[in-house]
């Protein structure tokens, strides 16, 4: 379990070249790199049925109070999921390091706490900060806020992105593109911390941050044995 684990959240922290690269594309998929700290199948699913849930509404497909009911009962699903294992890592307001970096909760909006989650340094299993928090709201206070906390935090604006679908849907969406700010980019992710701040057409906004260095330290854990299995492997196929 502790190995998924680890090995999903050194894949969320690179997000910056993954959201970069698939964005140029033109599919809505910055958030369909997951989110930190599910550690099971089961938990993953819950992410990727939200993740479709959000497509489906840019592309037209169903409505935006069909989208709010299936939401609220996936959410009241990995509620129930959660209680079941007894699951504790979840932030109940942005970590006092964070708002360190001039990040502060958006206004006027309700906190996700089902849908958000956390890694620690502390956390012998993670061995690093990271942090997801969803809040849900209105589009156009989700969009103010985000450019409000984009401004503070010195990040710049990326791609507008929105869902795949018939040019009529796509037509519909323009209205409600998705939106994001970052302080990294493709070819410039060598800062202490990863920082991007999402909205979705569906007024759900999500900030996340990383400490890239903490993660740059515990990666160099990994590299001797990635080393020895690779090498293991060239010498198999010999």
């Amino acid at each position: 379990m502790t190995k998924v684990k680890v090995e999903k959240i050194i894949a969320i922290s690179f997000i910056g070249l993954i959201v970069t690269f698939f964005v140029g594309l033109g599919g809505n998929i910055v958030l369909k790199a997951g989110r930190p700290a599910s550690v099971s199948q089961t938990e993953v699913n819950f992410e990727k049925r939200l993740l479709t849930l959000e497509e489906d509404l840019a592309a037209g497909t169903i409505s935006k109070s069909e989208f709010d009911s299936m939401t609220d009962v996936l959410r009241v699903q990995k509620s129930a999921f959660e209680a079941v294992i007894n699951e504790s890592d979840k932030p109940h307001n942005i970590p006092e390091w964070v708002s360190k970096l001039g990040i502060d909760k958006p206004e006027k909006m309700k906190f996700d706490q089902v849908f958000s989650n956390y890694t620690s340094v502390d956390d012998p299993a993670e061995g690093f900060n990271s942090v997801s928090l969803v809040y849900s709201g209105g589009y156009e206070q989700a969009i103010k806020e985000a450019e409000r906390i984009a401004k503070n935090a010195n990040l710049s604006p990326g791609r507008k992105f929105t869902s795949a679908g018939t040019p009529e849907n796509r037509k519909k969406s323009i209205s409600r593109s998705g939106i994001s700010y970052l302080n990294y980019s493709l070819g410039d992710t060598d800062k202490d911390f990863l920082i991007s701040v999402e909205v979705e057409p569906s007024g759900r906004l999500t900030i996340m941050v990383t400490d890239n260095k903490q993660l740059n330290d515990r990666l160099l854990v990994y590299e001797p044995l990635y080393n020895r299995q690779n090498g293991a492997a060239k010498l198999k196929k010999q």
